[in-house]
C-alpha cells in the first residue's frame, strides 16, 4: 500500500494542504459546516438529558432532592460562581474558585433583564456548543472520517456526569477553551493556543494539562527550528508561546498566595475543601475498600468510570495524534485520578475536559447503521444523566 492509499492520512499532509481544501473537507455535502452538526448533535444531547433530569426529579429517590429543574441547574458549586460573580471574594474560602466563569457571568449580567443565573446558564450553552464545533473540527482534522468526527463529539456530550455541561459550572467554559487551544495547536497558530491557554488558567485547575500541551508542541518546532538553523522569524512564535501559555494559571495562583499571605495559599485551600492532589492514594483506598468490603453502589460506579477512562486512555495510543494531544488527554486522567481525599464522586467531571478519550470508542461504533447509533448514544445520555441525579441523591456534589 502506498503512502498516498494508507488510511490514517499523515497529519503533516493535512496541515500543509490549501485552506479552501482544508474548508472543503469539514463540510457537508449539503454545503453545511460539519461542525454545526456536532454542535446541533451536542445541542440534542443535552435536550434529552434536561427532559430526563426534568422526569426523574419527580419521581423515586430522587424526589427527596426536592428540587426543580431550574433549582438543580443552579445547585452546588454553581452557588459559589454566582455568589463571585456578584461580589468578588468577600470570604477566602471562596477564592479557590477560579474567577473567570464568573467574570464571564458578570460580562452579561450587566444586560438589563438577564440576572445572574440566566447569564450563567448562557455561558455554559454558548460554551458548550462552541467546545462541540472545535471538537468535531478537531477530529475531523486528525481522521478525516466526518461519522468517526461526530460520534466524538456525540459521546463526549453523553459521558458520564456530563450533565453539569448544562449547570451554572465551569466545564464546559474551560472545555471550550482547552479544545480551541488545540485547533490552534494542531494548526500551528502557536499565540492563539497561548491566548487561549492563557484564559483557560482563568477558569480551572485542569489548564495545567494544556499548558503542558502547548509546551510540548512547541518545543518539539523549537527542536526541530534549531536542527535547521532557521531564522528567529520562523520560531519566535513558538518560543512565545512556550513563555505566555501558564500566565493566566500563576497568575491567579498568585493573586491567591498575596491574598491569603501563603506561597502555596491555593494549594492549602484546595486541600481544605477536601480536594486537593493526593497521587492517588484516595482513588487507591477507595477502590481497597471496595474489594475488601463490598462497593456501595456510588463507588463501584465511579470506579468504573474511572476504569473505563484509564482504558480508553490506553486505547487512545492507536490513534495517529500529535504528542501533544496524548500529553493533554493523559495529563488529564492522571490529574483526576490523583485528586482527593474527598469527593470521589465528583472525579467522573474531572474527567469531561479529556474530550478525545471517546475518539477510539468512536472509530469502533462508526461501522454501525445510524438506526443503531443514534438510539445507543441517547441510551448514554439517558444513562449519564440519571448517573449525576444519583450522585447528587447520596450526597455527593456533580
Amino acid at each position: 500500500m502506498s503512502f498516498s492509499e494508507h488510511p490514517y492520512r499523515s497529519l503533516t499532509v493535512q496541515l500543509t494542504r490549501p485552506v479552501s481544501a482544508a474548508a472543503g473537507e469539514h463540510r457537508t455535502s449539503q454545503g453545511f459546516p460539519l461542525p454545526l452538526y456536532g454542535a446541533l448533535a451536542f445541542a440534542g444531547i443535552r435536550l434529552i438529558a434536561l427532559a430526563v433530569a426534568a422526569f426523574l426529579l419527580r419521581h423515586g429517590r430522587f424526589r427527596h432532592l426536592h428540587a426543580s429543574l431550574p433549582d438543580l441547574l443552579r445547585s452546588w458549586d454553581a452557588g459559589r460562581y454566582l455568589l463571585i460573580a456578584a461580589h468578588g471574594y468577600p470570604h477566602a474560602a471562596n477564592i479557590v474558585w477560579f474567577p473567570g466563569y464568573p467574570a464571564a457571568i458578570r460580562a452579561l449580567d450587566w444586560i438589563p433583564g438577564i440576572s445572574p443565573i440566566r447569564a450563567g446558564l448562557a455561558v455554559t450553552t454558548a460554551a458548550g456548543l462552541a467546545a462541540a464545533w472545535g471538537l468535531t473540527r478537531l477530529v475531523m482534522t486528525l481522521t478525516g472520517n466526518r461519522r468517526i468526527s461526530l460520534l466524538t463529539t456525540a459521546l463526549w456530550a453523553a459521558a458520564p456526569a456530563s450533565f453539569v455541561l448544562s449547570m451554572v459550572y465551569s466545564e464546559a467554559l474551560f472545555c471550550a477553551l482547552a479544545i480551541w487551544a488545540l485547533v490552534a495547536l494542531t494548526e500551528r497558530r502557536w499565540l492563539t493556543a497561548a491566548g487561549l491557554t492563557v484564559l483557560a488558567g482563568t477558569v480551572h485547575s485542569a489548564a495545567m494539562a494544556l499548558v503542558a500541551a502547548v509546551a510540548v508542541g512547541a518545543l518539539t518546532e523549537l527542536v526541530r527550528a534549531a536542527r535547521a538553523r532557521q531564522p528567529i522569524a520562523t520560531w519566535w512564535r513558538p518560543a512565545a508561546a512556550v513563555l505566555l501559555a501558564p500566565l493566566g494559571l500563576l497568575g491567579y495562583w498568585l493573586y491567591v498566595a498575596r491574598a491569603v499571605h501563603r506561597l502555596n495559599g491555593w494549594f492549602l485551600l484546595e486541600r481544605k475543601v477536601g480536594n486537593g492532589f493526593d497521587w492517588g492514594h484516595s482513588t487507591m483506598l477507595a477502590l481497597k475498600n471496595a474489594i475488601i468490603n463490598g462497593p456501595t453502589a456510588y463507588a463501584a460506579l465511579t470506579l468504573l468510570v474511572l476504569a473505563a477512562a484509564v482504558a480508553l486512555a490506553a486505547w487512545s495510543f492507536t490513534e495517529r495524534m500529535p504528542v501533544y494531544l496524548y500529553v493533554y488527554t493523559l495529563a488529564i486522567v492522571l490529574t483526576t485520578l490523583g485528586s482527593g481525599p474527598s469527593y470521589l464522586g465528583s472525579k467522573p467531571r474531572f474527567l469531561l475536559p479529556a474530550m478525545l478519550l471517546g475518539l477510539p470508542l468512536a472509530r469502533l461504533l462508526a461501522p454501525a447503521r445510524i438506526w443503531v447509533l443514534i438510539p445507543l448514544i441517547a441510551v448514554f445520555a439517558v444513562a449519564s444523566t440519571w448517573f449525576s441525579l444519583y450522585l447528587m441523591s447520596v450526597g455527593w456534589a456533580p
